[in-house]
């Protein structure tokens, strides 16, 4: 037993093991050691964050119907609720929306127990780049317009946990030193 998610997958054969790769629903992915993650993070390097956020942010928005087979119009909250357990489900910790309103396209998000955070002992930065960039994707395609996502606080930096805040870039305040590391101007 792995844990409740991923028991229905390989109760129905969602979940394959097939010429040395995984398969979930037919996504390819792998497992890896969370310390190779928190060494990119412990760089400290803002450009390399925003490079990596972009390039997560804009394949996850691009294959969310193909890759992950959830179509927000369809599904709705339902989708949404299936990205946080599957991500939750998947080892990043403890993914939840603690606040979000659909009418101003702005989310919160608190992701308790981030292993990345725990193990990114040198950080001098917020860590979880690739979890920015998940949520904007996915959060991109729920509002169905472009948002982006700034960490504002991270368990590595001595938070309890780490929380996301998600709007459109417009809305974010670029003269705050945590936005300008993390997003574009």
């Amino acid at each position: 037993m792995l844990n409740s998610f991923y028991d229905k997958f390989i109760f129905t054969s969602g979940l394959k093991y097939q010429h040395n790769n995984f398969y979930l629903l037919n996504l390819p992915f792998v497992i890896m050691p969370v310390q190779a993650l928190a060494a990119i993070a412990e760089q400290n390097d803002a450009k390399l964050g925003k490079q990596i956020y972009y390039a997560v942010k804009d394949a996850v928005r691009a294959g969310m119907k193909k890759e992950f087979s959830v179509d927000f119009g369809v599904q709705g909250d339902k989708g949404l609720e299936f990205m946080e357990t599957f991500f939750s489900a998947s080892g990043w910790g403890k993914v939840q929306r603690t606040n979000m309103d659909v009418s101003q396209t702005r989310a919160l998000v608190t992701v308790t127990n981030s292993p990345v955070a725990m193990e990114a002992k040198k950080a001098k930065m917020p860590v979880d780049t690739f979890i920015r960039g998940f949520l904007a994707g996915i959060f991109s395609n729920y509002f169905k317009t472009d948002v982006e996502c700034v960490e504002v606080k991270c368990l590595a930096l001595g938070e309890k946990e780490c929380d996301f805040v998600v709007k459109p870039a417009k809305d974010f305040d670029f003269s705050k030193k945590a936005v300008k590391e993390q997003l574009d101007v």
